[in-house]
């Protein structure tokens, strides 16, 4: 590199202040060391950046060009900084969490929300994958943390922690025919072309990329499936969908992370509202 963060600094003080000795006074210099500062940059860059008008110093053309570009680096420099601090702070650079798209995406929001209340630098990346796709997604791409239905780890050391309960119910439309069952489909890469069995075992399967299409199939009347109550509950309320069999399954969701990948700040944070919603 041909120039240095410490030039530009130069350079941007003495177009700011106009003179090479107010800029000296304020950098806490001697105006020689700036005046050094500045040839030792016009030599590098094989440029002319300053015309000498008496005391004052004006930025020639090429000079405007370059402090614009400057500023620019000195602005990313600044941010270097201020992320640097965060981050001794106890902030991580990124969260990436894999939940299961059956979990309702309202205490997500809450905890996303607190994160931008926080002031928190960290970059998040929120994937959304079914079923056995979850652990597979985390585990391919290291992520931090996963909000999971069920799971029997192997492998790696875990740690754990139980988040409230997610009421699925088997619902259809008032008069639909129970002649396909609607499944969301399993996203791990081994179901893709031959998918998993359907939960009630029917060989008419209408299989689905996500529970807001299955559900809108259940409202025109397609056929039945399990739904998470928290979709449907609007529905089952209004008379659009209804109970079949009064049929009703529990699961006990659970954040999963690695023991020797301890969660920062913003994953302590994350999780915590997550459990208290």
């Amino acid at each position: 590199m041909k120039h240095s963060l410490d030039q530009l600094l130069v350079l941007e003080a003495i177009e700011r202040l106009g003179t090479f000795a107010k800029a000296a006074e304020e950098l806490h210099r001697v105006p020689s060391a700036v005046s050094y500062s500045v040839k030792t940059m016009e030599e590098q860059l094989g440029l002319t950046l300053f015309e000498r008008l008496g005391n004052r110093a004006q930025l020639t053309a090429q000079g405007r060009r370059i402090l614009a570009a400057g500023r620019q680096v000195l602005q990313q420099a600044e941010e270097l900084e201020r992320l640097a601090f965060v981050m001794r702070e106890g902030w991580e650079p990124e969260l990436h969490v894999v939940v299961d798209g059956v979990y309702p995406m309202e205490p997500l929001a809450r905890a996303l929300r607190a994160l931008a209340e926080a002031g928190a630098p960290t970059r998040v990346r929120l994937d959304v994958e079914y079923q056995e796709g979850v652990p597979e997604r985390w585990q391919q791409d290291r992520a931090d943390l996963m909000i999971i239905l069920d799971f029997d780890p192997e492998g790696d050391p875990l740690q754990m922690q139980a988040l409230p309960t997610l009421e699925m119910v088997l619902v259809a439309a008032p008069g639909a025919q129970p002649h396909y069952e609607l499944v969301v489909r399993d996203s791990a890469l081994r179901y893709r072309r031959a998918p998993k069995a359907a939960f009630e075992g029917g060989d008419n399967v209408v299989h689905l990329s996500d529970f807001h299409g299955k559900r809108l199939a259940l409202l025109a009347g397609v056929g039945q499936g399990w739904m998470p109550l928290h979709l449907v509950q609007g529905d089952l309320d209004s008379g659009a969908l209804g109970l079949v069999a009064g049929k009703r399954w529990t699961y006990h969701p659970r954040a999963v992370w690695r023991s020797g990948q301890e969660l920062g700040r913003a994953g302590v944070l994350f999780l915590h509202k997550l459990q208290n919603t």
